[in-house]
């Protein structure tokens, strides 16, 4: 299944202002529930859908960020999640509203969240029967804004159907130049054979393989970049007995040499699980790195540095620190799970009295929560779009929480050498 790269925008602001109007205006059905009882929105709400001027996108609707009691502070939580994660803000104010309660606290703290961040900013002053606001009021809301900023700001009745056209197109405008998404494996040639080696095993789901093979195959088969895949039976290949091993190795070697004599060899892309054994194995003149990486360096946009970073601040780990392993899907973990076994008991092996935690799916915990984590572990991030991984190493940048991935953390395991082999192809 390809990836589709879509801009997310969010509607945010206080209780009743005109944001799920706004989603439903826009996507042209009553996508939230819209009421005048305050709180109405529960969660963050989603839908998917194209802009004509921008493409796929992926709106959402949130929560009032002034809304009290404990469900509220729930509310607020996600609600600043999902800011995170969003490509152009939308602060949506009911002039009169704000006006009259003398308060721009909600408002301030999205704009200035927002611009911190890096997010671009725009507003909507929802009118009321299409009449303007007061200057009065209007003045007072937009002042919230840096004088030289350059917000863009729009005054629209969000519940006049026949201005659907007009708010599409001003969200258009206001969001960021579409990126393109960076190439899963940028440094390859069109001649020399990939070969990917997928040990499958007890974790590999009947019928297909997982999405970052599925991904590797298609680009280069779409790139004309001729691809071999391999199966090596981990259990022989680390077998006590030497016969066995040697067997297993005796197999991937004379394969490799076939591919090596006919084609050329440019790179083995291996399991990161598997990590050890293709270090071994692959002769050094071969460059080799893992799914796990790919998966990383193209979610992160193209840079591996925080992550690589990150794997060499795994050296500072003593016993009593906390280590978050993070998953951004949800799957049956049997068996030899890299995030919940094979990892943890590599790091275990390598700091005795550490102590490891998991974050599964896409919740991921708070910045308050993450100060207590030497170190963040993270996987390939194949299940969640770049704004989301972004999101989060940006909350762990802010807490001063180094960073790496699944790949990277089972290669420093295996020593420096192999730490710099992995990711030696992305240096090139």
């Amino acid at each position: 299944m390809p990836r589709v790269s879509r801009t997310i925008i969010g509607f945010f602001g206080r209780v009743n202002a005109g944001k799920s109007t706004a989603m439903n205006l826009l996507t042209r059905q009553p996508t939230s529930l819209v009421d005048a009882a305050p709180g109405t929105t529960a969660d963050v709400h989603d839908v998917l859908m194209e802009i004509h001027a921008l493409g796929p996108c992926k709106i959402l609707d949130t929560a009032g960020l002034d809304e009290g009691a404990d469900l509220g502070a729930k509310k607020r939580q996600k609600t600043l999640a999902a800011l995170e994660e969003c490509n152009l803000v939308v602060l949506v104010v009911d002039p009169r509203q704000a006006f009259l309660s003398g308060r721009r606290d909600v408002e301030a703290f999205v704009a200035r969240e927002a611009l911190r961040l890096g997010k671009n900013l725009a507003v909507l002053l929802n009118l009321h029967a299409g009449e303007a606001p007061p200057a009065a009021a209007r003045d007072f809301c937009l002042a919230v804004l840096p004088p030289d900023a350059g917000v863009p700001v729009l005054e629209i009745d969000l519940a006049d159907d026949a201005r659907a056209g007009a708010l599409s197109e001003f969200l258009a405008a206001a969001s960021p130049a579409a990126t393109r998404a960076a190439t899963l494996l940028p440094f390859l040639r069109d001649r020399g054979v990939v070969l990917l080696h997928i040990p499958m095993d007890e974790e590999t789901p009947s019928g297909r393989l997982l999405r970052p093979q599925e991904m590797a195959m298609e680009s280069l088969l779409r790139r004309g970049v001729p691809v071999a895949l391999y199966r090596t039976d981990l259990h022989r290949a680390r077998h006590r007995g030497s016969g066995e091993r040697a067997a297993e190795r005796g197999r991937f070697v004379a394969f490799l040499d076939a591919l090596a004599a006919a084609e050329g060899v440019q790179l083995v892309l291996t399991d990161s699980q598997a990590v050890d054994v293709m270090d071994a194995w692959v002769p050094a003149d071969i460059p080799l790195t893992t799914f796990s990486v790919m998966m990383i360096h193209a979610t992160s946009g193209g840079d591996l540095t925080l992550f690589a970073r990150g794997a060499g601040a795994l050296d500072a780990l003593r016993a009593g620190d906390r280590v978050l392993i993070a998953e951004a899907c949800n799957h049956d973990r049997i068996a030899e799970d890299i995030g919940t076994v094979q990892l943890p008991r590599r790091l275990k092996e390598r700091v005795p009295g550490l102590v490891v935690e998991h974050a599964f799916g896409r919740e991921f915990p708070p910045p308050q929560e993450l100060r207590r984590y030497a170190a963040v572990i993270h996987c390939g991030g194949c299940m969640i779009h770049e704004q989301k991984l972004r999101a989060r190493v940006l909350r762990l940048a802010a807490v001063g929480v180094p960073v790496t991935n699944y790949g990277l953390a089972l290669a420093w395991y295996e020593g420096p050498d192999a730490l710099r082999r992995v990711l030696a192809p992305w240096r090139s």
